[in-house]
């Protein structure tokens, strides 16, 4: 059975979107195009991704709205070896990870998240 290119497209975006509202916040995950930060936080307006593997920026790594409940996500093509990371929520707070592989402390108070990219 044939199915027309638009009807096709139409349940690729249907798959696409159920897949979206269905995320949830996990450790970063390994992908065949990077590594997958997903972080949960309903009142953001803005988050960001800082870490070792942009000088700490807190505006280089823009985190997009997945859904309703405010889970956000980003996919950063990382090299192999040990990451530190932090999320950065409306500009200027900075958030430890609820989950990473591991832990260290960051110096001020605060946990970085630690990813290993294999």
């Amino acid at each position: 059975m044939r199915v027309p290119l638009l009807a096709a497209s139409m349940l690729a975006a249907a798959a696409s979107a159920a897949c979206v509202s269905a995320m949830t916040p996990a450790a970063p995950l390994a992908t065949r195009a990077g590594v997958r930060f997903v972080f949960e936080r309903a009142d953001a307006r803005t988050v960001s991704l800082a870490g070792s593997f942009n000088r700490w920026s807190a505006s280089s790594h823009p985190l997009v709205r997945q859904n309703e409940r405010g889970v956000w996500a980003i996919v950063v093509p990382l090299p192999r070896g040990e990451h530190t990371f932090m999320y950065v929520v409306n500009g200027s707070e900075w958030v430890s990870p609820p989950l990473a592989e591991d832990y260290v402390d960051d110096g001020f108070g605060a946990r970085n998240g630690i990813v290993v990219v294999r």
